[in-house]
């Protein structure tokens, strides 16, 4: 039977058009991650920075499929859509900055009217030196997918050095991503102190703690004890990759609740003995917290007394459950990231406070199980990377090399932020070069 020409264009037609179509369903779960992605970091720069749409998806979404999402904002609301194919919304919250709309049917945390500020601030003891500047133009050099946007280096609590990327100052506030979670550490001691029972020190307390979420750990896991979680070896199952479709990127742009999300994740491994780098992790951390204070508005305030004299920028955004998302949602100054790092370089003492238990920057500095001596309780210890660093520094690490370094026997503290591929600065290089300045 003879078939017109016309017939097979129809059929190849069609049949291209099943494979697209296919195709789309099979990579649209990864694409609703991507413009989840789109919106919320959008929302957030465009609202907590200043800045545009067109910068924003230039400058912040250049990799991936990012940059191919389109932006528009109405009111307090980001969209990103992908040909309309894909849409996704982020709302701002006003001082408590933006959260990613992942459930249409959940209602959104509370707006706080107040429009977040960043300030310079005044009591910060400034003697800039031009010993650093070769270092400084070798930290601020472009990196593949952007480069530095903010460097400060403390010496001996004072500004010593500072640079900022065009289009940035001191007042912008910058993600710090996983850098987060060392404040969720630092609050977890600091609640432990105010709540200790039976003469045990926070350091003793957080070891005995278990049974830690009654209401879905019925199992094994009511064996994991708050230290457990604290190093990142509590045994839970956990996949942290990032650009593909995982527990991290479900969790942070498909769930309302991170913390309950990563709650139902079974125990795999015996507690304590086995690392396994999760942001669940600390969300569950944060809802500890959270549960223990009553409710999110007491931890905002809780969190809001602890850093509010430090980093009077910092800001938590939360997730739709109103929860501050622990693991990675922070944003400050550059200066006030460095000022953290100094809170921590004093051992949690700050203008003769001791906003810290004593001994706990030691506790959070112990190696963690597993992990090969790189990372203690949710802070990072010196690595094969960067073996100019002297043995007794320690770090806040996040994604995308955000860093502070801090490095008691030399009294510095260096805050690196900005924005490209991961792991692509040459820290090595960059640390070095600090401490040759100064010999």
């Amino acid at each position: 039977m003879h078939v017109s020409s016309s017939k097979r264009w129809l059929v190849g037609l069609t049949l291209v058009a099943v494979l697209l179509f296919s195709a789309f369903l099979w990579v649209k779960p990864l694409l609703h991650i991507g413009g989840g992605y789109a919106a919320k970091h959008a929302c957030s720069c465009h609202f907590l920075q200043g800045r545009t749409l067109e910068d924003i998806s230039e400058n912040d979404l250049n990799f991936s499929v990012l940059g191919q999402f389109s932006l528009g904002v109405q009111d307090r609301t980001v969209e990103s859509s992908l040909f309309g194919l894909v849409t996704r919304r982020a709302a701002f919250l006003g001082e408590r900055g933006c959260v990613l709309i992942n459930d249409d049917a959940m209602p959104l945390p509370t707006v706080v009217e107040n429009t977040p500020v960043f300030p310079d601030p005044a009591e910060l003891s400034t003697e800039l030196l031009p010993d650093y500047d070769d270092a400084l133009d070798y930290g601020m050099r472009d990196v593949p997918g952007g480069g530095a946007r903010g460097m400060v280096i403390l010496e001996n609590g004072r500004l010593v050095a500072e640079r900022y990327r065009e289009g940035f100052d001191a007042t912008t506030p910058l993600l710090g991503w996983s850098m987060t979670k060392t404040l969720t550490g630092m609050a977890i001691g600091v609640y432990l102190e105010s709540h200790a029972s039976n003469g045990l020190s926070p350091t003793e307390t957080v070891e005995r703690t278990n049974q830690l979420f009654p209401g879905i750990w019925t199992d094994d896991r009511s064996r994991v004890a708050l230290t457990d979680l604290m190093h990142m070896n509590s045994g839970i199952e956990w996949n942290e990759g990032y650009g593909s479709i995982t527990d991290a990127t479900v969790m942070l742009h498909e769930k309302a609740d991170f913390a309950e999300f990563a709650q139902r994740h079974r125990l795999t491994q015996a507690p304590g003995t086995v690392w396994n780098y999760s942001s669940g992790t600390t969300n569950m951390l944060m809802d500890f917290l959270r549960e223990e204070l009553g409710g999110n508005d007491r931890l905002y305030a809780f969190l809001d007394s602890l850093y509010g004299p430090i980093a009077p920028s910092l800001v938590i955004e939360p997730d739709q459950s109103g929860r501050p998302v622990g693991s990675s949602y922070g944003w400050a100054t550059t200066r006030d990231w460095a000022r953290l790092g100094q809170f921590m370089l004093q051992n949690g003492v700050w203008q003769g406070d001791t906003l810290l238990p004593p001994g706990w920057i030691d506790y959070m500095r112990e190696p963690a199980a597993g992990s090969e001596d790189l990372y203690g309780a949710q802070l990072w210890l010196p690595g094969p990377e960067t073996p100019s660093l002297p043995e007794d520094a320690f770090m806040m690490r996040g994604f995308q090399d955000q860093r502070v370094f801090i490095i008691p026997s030399r009294n510095l503290v260096i805050a690196r932020l900005g924005h490209g591929e991961d792991k692509v600065t040459d820290f090595e290089g960059l640390i070095s070069r600090i401490l040759a300045a100064r010999e």
